[in-house]
């Protein structure tokens, strides 16, 4: 937003301000004092709208026309805005700050249902446990990640990779099949040299999900 738009947006603030404060004055000054007998059943009322004189108590009251409210707000004109905040080394070093929620890990299907058993299928899966292996084969712009899964069974089971530059793990792999031996390997390219790497496992069998530990390492330079 450049500064003449920024100055612009406060002068129309206060014109509006001046306005709904002018308007809340004139309404509370309203009264209606005048009626008809009682015995006729009907009623009237007459608006006075009356601002206060300076000339002291008792002094007479004076009707508040768009004369004097067109006066009142013709003196905006006399306001100085101090424009110098928007150079101010202070205001100019304010910086967003966003937060990166990472990725999310879906849990079970059926929360309620016993740890081990498919809510699919009502079998006993074993208990299921992904161990994060440290990355192998690391260069400048790819690497090995690798899981080791325990479960009663492997049938059904893959492992996704999570890595990323920071502990939210923005970037993963697809679904990598686990193999009968509890292993899982995946080759990550596209990296970036000289820069530190941060690496989990989840693995699903089923509505089952188990989660490893982070892992980290660096590419070497080229």
């Amino acid at each position: 937003m450049s500064k003449t738009v920024k100055i612009f947006a406060i002068v129309v603030g206060i014109i509006i301000v001046l306005i709904l404060a002018f308007t809340y004055l004139g309404n509370s000054s309203n009264t209606a004092t005048s009626s008809t007998p009682a015995d006729t059943g009907l009623s009237s009322s007459v608006p006075m709208q009356t601002a206060a004189t300076s000339t002291g108590e008792g002094a007479e009251a004076a009707p508040i026309s768009n004369a004097n409210f067109t006066i009142l707000l013709s003196s905006i004109k006399s306001i100085t805005l101090d424009t110098s905040i928007f150079s101010n080394p202070g205001y100019k070093a304010l910086r967003d700050n966003p937060i990166s929620l990472g990725t999310a890990v879906i849990g079970r299907q059926n929360p309620f249902a016993p740890i081990g058993v498919d809510s699919t299928t009502g079998q006993s899966t074993g208990t299921l446990a992904v161990q994060t292996l440290t990355p192998t084969k690391v260069t400048a712009t790819t690497a090995q990640f690798g899981a080791l899964v325990s479960a009663g069974s492997m049938a059904g089971t893959s492992v996704v990779f999570q890595y990323g530059t920071d502990d939210t793990l923005s970037s993963a792999t697809g679904p990598v099949n686990v193999t009968s031996t509890g292993t899982a390997l995946f080759n990550v390219t596209g990296l970036t040299p000289a820069t530190t790497y941060y690496v989990n496992t989840t693995a699903v069998q089923g509505s089952n999900t188990a989660t490893g530990t982070i892992m980290t390492f660096t590419t070497p330079k080229k």
